[in-house]
């Protein structure tokens, strides 16, 4: 996991495995994050791909190579662990060692920028339909609100996804208040980070991109007026 952006963000341990690998296999954009070392070779690939990847890259490492598959912010959160894990549960690849190493995700990264929001229960919920069918991304959202939970909201639109933000502030609307707080964070610890502190109600949806992860309050997210900005918490114990 490379983290969500910054380099500082990355752990040792991941610093480490990039340096002695043999080979690096990820998305495009991911592998652009790299600074690679003489002879490593760089094996990049379209988004959509990740059985492939992983096929590949266990294939490589069966041949004695040292593969690093690289994925943004956490390899286990919506990302490439579970589909390498997935195919080197096959016999064929029984003898390849996996090791994954964790990044910091990005519900983390985003939650420290504005305070902590994420300090009690929480959902993780992925936006995106491409590998399970909108209905039962909408069940999930709908029972993480009526249990209270906050919710991180990763995957939520893109150029060819442009209408589950919008059902996601339709379903929001129906189960809570519309002064519920809200949060965006886009490109967190980058050059053009932006955070939005806003309510379910005044949400619009089409400021939402890839790189934006949205954090929905429980009913107890608090928004306090500091002198240095805002700072959002939710807190540790639970009552009405």
């Amino acid at each position: 996991g490379l983290g969500p952006g910054p380099g500082d963000q990355q752990t040792p341990q991941v610093r480490a495995a990039l340096a002695s690998a043999t080979d690096l296999i990820g998305y495009t954009t991911y592998l652009a994050r790299v600074t690679t070392r003489p002879g490593q070779q760089v094996h990049a690939s379209d988004n959509r791909v990740e059985s492939q990847r992983a096929e590949f890259a266990l294939d490589l490492a069966r041949r004695g190579r040292r593969v690093v598959v690289v994925s943004s912010g956490d390899p286990g959160v919506f990302a490439m662990a579970a589909a390498v894990a997935e195919v080197a549960a096959e016999e064929q690849y029984a003898d390849v060692p996996v090791r994954v190493l964790p990044g910091v995700t990005a519900a983390s990264a985003v939650a420290a920028a504005f305070g902590a929001p994420l300090g009690h229960d929480l959902a993780l919920i992925s936006l995106s339909d491409r590998l399970k069918p909108w209905d039962v991304i909408a069940r999930r959202i709908t029972a993480a609100v009526d249990a209270d939970l906050v919710l991180a909201i990763y995957n939520p639109g893109s150029v060819s996804r442009n209408h589950q933000v919008a059902d996601l502030k339709s379903l929001l609307l129906d189960r809570v208040a519309p002064d519920r707080v809200l949060l965006l964070g886009r490109d967190v610890g980058g050059p053009t980070e932006l955070l939005t502190v806003t309510t379910v109600g005044e949400f619009d949806p089409t400021v939402v991109d890839m790189r934006t992860l949205i954090i929905v309050g429980s009913s107890l997210t608090t928004v306090v007026q500091r002198p240095g900005g805002r700072l959002v918490f939710t807190p540790r114990h639970y009552g009405r």
